[in-house]
């Protein structure tokens, strides 16, 4: 689904951005023009995180149907493909329940935004002419989730596959941008401006993440699972947009 801008910002090139500008939209609609690609110029190798798609056996899915909660981990899913039930004819009267642990079952968006200057990476100084950027040092800018949470690399999947499916950027954890790095800017200097300016943007997800104890329970033939002690907390998470700057003259 796209998200409608709550507040919409026109930063064109040739204006003068201060500390006091607020950089941070809802997510528009398209990349705003003082935000560029360096695709093509950028010296640093990009790492994306694979992200594993399972799909549940035919078993598995009928577990998952008959659970109120949405389960969306893929690790749990592939631990439940692999489970191997018993289902002798001879099972009348057997009762029994399975502890398969606590897991992190689903995560759910709440908000999506979009900070235009996440981070500075970049000061060129400019003359009269066309600026030209060119980015002096490696640089590698981190994101990640901002609490503490259990089984933090399984919730960080679930993350990046729930933003992915909804922002067409190329969001990760982690963007690079490496030394030697130039772009000629198709933009003029009319303001006189003395410095250019190189941002690292970044979405900040804001969502829910749903903890709980899951049980496999089988009574004669019958199997199905059980959730229990069920808990959500508050995330906050940054990722990345790679392979773009935002550029100001200043």
């Amino acid at each position: 689904m796209r998200y409608i801008l709550a507040l919409v910002f026109f930063f064109c090139l040739s204006a003068e951005v201060t500390a006091e500008v607020d950089l941070a939209t809802m997510l528009p609609e398209s990349i705003p023009s003082h935000v560029q690609s360096i695709e093509t110029e950028n010296t640093a190798k990009q790492t994306s995180r694979d992200l594993v798609e399972v799909e549940a056996t035919e078993l598995t899915k009928k577990w998952l149907d008959n659970v109120d909660l949405t389960i969306t981990n893929p690790n749990l899913i592939e631990q439940l493909n692999a489970t191997e039930v018993n289902r002798s004819i001879f099972a009348f009267g057997y009762s029994s329940e399975v502890y398969l642990g606590r897991w992190p079952l689903s995560y759910q968006s709440t908000e999506s935004s979009v900070n235009w200057a996440y981070q500075k990476i970049n000061d060129n100084f400019v003359g009269s002419s066309k600026p030209i950027y060119v980015q002096e040092e490696n640089r590698l800018i981190s994101g990640g989730i901002q609490n503490k949470v259990t089984d933090s690399d399984q919730v960080q999947n679930m993350i990046l596959a729930n933003a992915r499916e909804r922002i067409q950027w190329p969001i990760d954890f982690e963007a690079h941008f490496g030394a030697n790095t130039n772009k000629q800017l198709a933009i003029r200097n009319e303001s006189g401006a003395d410095r250019l300016e190189a941002y690292a943007a970044a979405v900040k997800e804001t969502g829910t993440i749903t903890y709980g104890e899951v049980y496999l329970t089988m009574t004669g033939r019958k199997q199905e699972l059980k959730i229990k002690n069920i808990v959500e907390e508050q995330l906050t998470t940054w990722l990345p947009i790679q392979n773009h700057l935002a550029f100001h003259l200043k």
